[in-house]
């Protein structure tokens, strides 16, 4: 019997969600068969994280029905989606910082041996999960203490660590390297094989085409269209998304760069484990990227700049002139500002209003007297909102309220309020939509248009070809590769969809070289 002959794994018909007099999902039909990778697609705020919370059983739905392998779900609980056999790996992670990676894979479903917590197996079983997905993670460190590519990994083997009917993957590969990724979709299939229907959730384009089977793509609440893979093409799958033509990153206009003046340098620059010895150069009006599989030390590097972690070894110089960076107020100071990578635990106070966010590392400058001027706030917390196009209600609105996208626009924003002459970029579109990536970008362009110097690391090559000068190419703390960007350009079209694929197929090249394996 072939897998499409059982019942759905998922069918959720006519669906309605309303929040108040806002319908954040207008009669949504979803349905995911056994042994299917289905993607479900749309720009931030299209609906897809309200669907999935009524599949895991977070949110009733105010109309329609959901069954799961046939079955009504009744009950909208998490534990009775579980019970169900749905499984879910956050992209807002769910792990619990202080505790082991083995004690987060079975958090709430503890081994036990008699009445007692049986450890060594959950360390031992954990182990066999990773080995399972091809990855090696240490089970007995504290999830605070391992990369955000670890935790993440450790998030995926959470939800499938207990038996599943279907998994739901929301952004799993916006901390993995390419090799990651590549295990990660190996995993995949293997899942598929044996019959899970995996729930796929992605803005990266490419991705969807290599793994999955079928996608629904939503926007504005409402369902737009649902058909196999092989019936998008890659303009026509960005069109439903965004509702009008786009060639993504390839609409990006990178132009001719003034490059001025050495704004920051680094000699020598090594860290209590990485990066090592890593000369770098910033120069006014340059964009330069930082390339790296997992663990090479791209965001070790921007800590170290930026005071968060202390420098063992070597030299920062700002205009010329050697700095002391030992806190991120140094480099404030030193006019040199970072956007992190983890937005929503580092970048963000969710509860709190846009404009206070703004203004949270700008008090000296919205302050009178002692006190805070909310007339000053305003002014800078509505400056932001223009200069950057933030879509919001008012500057009081809640940052959690806004899209992923605009989220991110805002932990920019205040920090160009501290007007910094570097500005430095960690992960700067993950886990945002389409539109909205190109939107960073083209705003990473013009920053350098005004001549700030902008070090941008990413694990998505598409986003460092279209917004970088420079590569640099990192690889065991190391820069061992540093390429101009026109070095990368299809000569005959450099403009075009293709010649950014042809620049994405040569730049992974130069990272598989620096790691001493195979290009993929």
């Amino acid at each position: 019997m072939t897998a499409t002959a059982f019942p759905d794994a998922v069918r959720m018909t006519d669906v309605s969600k309303h929040f108040g007099g806002v319908r954040a999902l207008d009669g949504v039909s979803l349905d995911v068969r056994p042994g299917e990778v289905h993607a479900l697609l749309g720009e931030n705020g299209a609906g897809k994280s309200t669907i999935l919370k009524i599949l895991r059983g977070v949110q009733p739905p105010t109309s329609g029905t959901v069954a799961i392998g046939g079955t009504p779900l009744t009950t909208f609980t998490a534990e009775a989606a579980r019970a169900a056999g749905v499984s879910m790996a956050f992209q807002e992670m769910s792990l619990v910082p202080t505790l082991t990676v083995a004690q987060n894979v079975f958090l709430d479903r503890e081994i036990k041996r008699g009445a007692l917590i049986d450890d060594r197996a959950a360390i031992a079983e954990s182990r066999r999960l990773f080995a399972a997905m091809g990855v090696a993670i240490d089970p007995t460190r504290r999830v605070a203490d391992i990369p955000a590519g670890h935790r993440q990994l450790t998030e995926i083997v959470k939800a499938t660590s207990q038996p599943c009917k279907v998994l739901v993957l929301d952004e799993p590969t916006t901390a993995l390297s390419a090799n990651e990724v590549e295990r990660l979709f190996d995993y995949v299939r293997q899942l598929r094989s044996r019959g899970v229907a995996v729930v796929y959730v992605s803005h990266r384009m490419d991705e969807i085409f290599r793994i999955a089977d079928r996608a629904t793509v939503l926007r504005d609440g409402k369902h737009v269209v649902t058909a196999p893979l092989a019936d998008f093409t890659l303009d026509s799958m960005i069109a439903a998304i965004i509702g009008r033509r786009s060639r993504g990153f390839s609409d990006v206009a990178r132009g001719t760069a003034a490059i001025g003046d050495v704004l920051l340098e680094a000699r020598g620059l090594s860290g209590q484990v990485k990066p090592r010895d890593v000369d770098i150069t910033l120069r006014r009006g340059e964009v330069v990227g930082v390339a790296g599989l997992l663990g090479s030390g791209r965001s070790s590097l921007a800590r170290l700049l930026c005071g968060v972690q202390p420098a063992a070894a070597g030299e920062i110089r700002v205009k010329g002139e050697p700095v002391s960076i030992a806190s991120p107020r140094d480099a404030i100071r030193a006019g040199i500002a970072l956007v992190p990578e983890d937005r929503a635990r580092q970048g963000f106070v969710a509860f709190h209003s846009v404009e206070s966010n703004v203004a949270l590392p700008n008090l000296a400058a919205v302050s009178k007297g002692g006190f805070v001027d909310p007339r000053r706030v305003a002014a800078l917390a509505e400056a932001a909102i223009k200069r950057l196009r933030i879509k919001t209600d008012s500057r009081g609105a809640a940052v959690r309220t806004l899209s992923g996208g605009n989220a991110q626009k805002v932990v920019i924003a205040k920090w160009l309020a501290t007007e910094p002459d570097v500005l430095i970029l960690d992960e700067p579109t993950a886990g945002i939509d389409i539109g909205s990536k190109s939107e960073i970008v083209t705003l990473i362009r013009d920053l350098a248009r005004d001549g700030k110097a902008v070090l941008v690391l990413s694990s998505e090559l598409q986003e460092l070809l279209a917004a970088c000068d420079r590569i640099l190419v990192m690889s065991d703390g190391r820069v061992v590769r540093d390429i101009a960007r026109h070095d990368l350009d299809d000569p005959g079209n450099p403009e075009s969809v293709d010649a950014l694929q042809h620049a994405e197929q040569k730049l992974n090249q130069a990272m598989q070289e620096a790691r001493g394996g195979p290009a993929r």
